[in-house]
């Protein structure tokens, strides 16, 4: 069961991008939150001890009462807690689509920003560390910072788009980062023959090594044309990533036979069985 952290964490996110909450999430947040005040509400506090002893019994009975009451109150919500939950999560759950595509506009319009500005930057990665950059270049400093605003944007992006699909049962996978963002080709035959891999392998290597610039990151993105650009649906980063997989499997195969019309053969019966 996905926990209720997760749809909150979820609506947060929303709400950080500025995206449309449904009336029916809203309306399941205010179930379960009602629920959940029930379920942890406190003792009363005791009345003031009377002075005399025949009023004492009176206010013990009412306060006994009073304590049974609340007990009783928070089991029976306690009893509604699943549900409240289920509900709240449903419903989060059921507006990722619609959120996904609302991000993806502004992806799209971070990645043009991105791209027009890499046009202007030094085609060698390695120059776009802020302690290597010529300060002094105006134009490449221009470029450099509108990169940067970007690069800081797209990641927050992707950090809210994780906090979302949370509410899905996350991404997962190796390389989840990047295959929340891009996607590869599918292996066909011929493109594993052709060894197409060692085209897209650098791609996904280059990328871990960035992991700690970001600016240089989103550019090398960018600048390749191997692979999609497109944000994730919930379930997809994991398609994604085993598309990764089927890449290297199938040079495998294609590499454990002896002639290339059995390489063919392999090749062709690894990608049926793992479509």
């Amino acid at each position: 069961m996905i926990p209720v952290t997760a749809a909150l964490k979820a609506v947060a996110a929303a709400e950080r991008r500025k995206l449309d909450i449904p009336d029916q999430v809203r309306a399941a947040a205010a179930v379960q939150a009602a629920v959940e005040a029930a379920a942890r509400q406190d003792d009363p506090e005791p009345p003031a001890l009377p002075d005399s002893a025949a009023d004492v019994a009176q206010a013990i009975r009412e306060y006994a009462a009073a304590l049974q009451l609340a007990d009783a109150t928070r089991r029976a919500a306690d009893r509604f807690r699943d549900e409240a939950d289920q509900r709240y999560v449903d419903a989060v759950r059921a507006c990722l689509p619609a959120w996904i595509a609302g991000l993806q506009k502004e992806y799209t319009a971070l990645m043009a920003t991105v791209r027009k500005a890499a046009a202007k930057l030094p085609a060698d990665l390695s120059q776009l560390d802020p302690q290597r950059l010529d300060w002094n270049n105006p134009a490449l400093t221009a470029a450099y910072n509108k990169a940067e605003g970007a690069a800081v944007q797209l990641d927050q992006l992707v950090n809210d788009r994780a906090d979302m699909v949370q509410v899905a049962g996350g991404d997962g996978g190796r390389d989840n980062a990047l295959y929340a963002v891009a996607a590869l080709p599918e292996p066909t035959t011929d493109r594993v023959l052709a060894d197409e891999w060692l085209l897209l392998s650098p791609i996904v290597a280059t990328w871990r090594d960035l992991r700690h610039q970001p600016v240089a990151r989103w550019v090398h993105l960018v600048r390749q044309d191997q692979i999609d650009l497109s944000l994730a649906t919930p379930g997809e980063v994991r398609q994604r990533a085993s598309q990764a997989e089927r890449w290297r499997d199938a040079g495998w195969a294609r590499r454990s036979a002896y002639t290339l019309t059995g390489a063919q053969a392999a090749v062709t019966q690894y990608l049926s069985e793992t479509a």
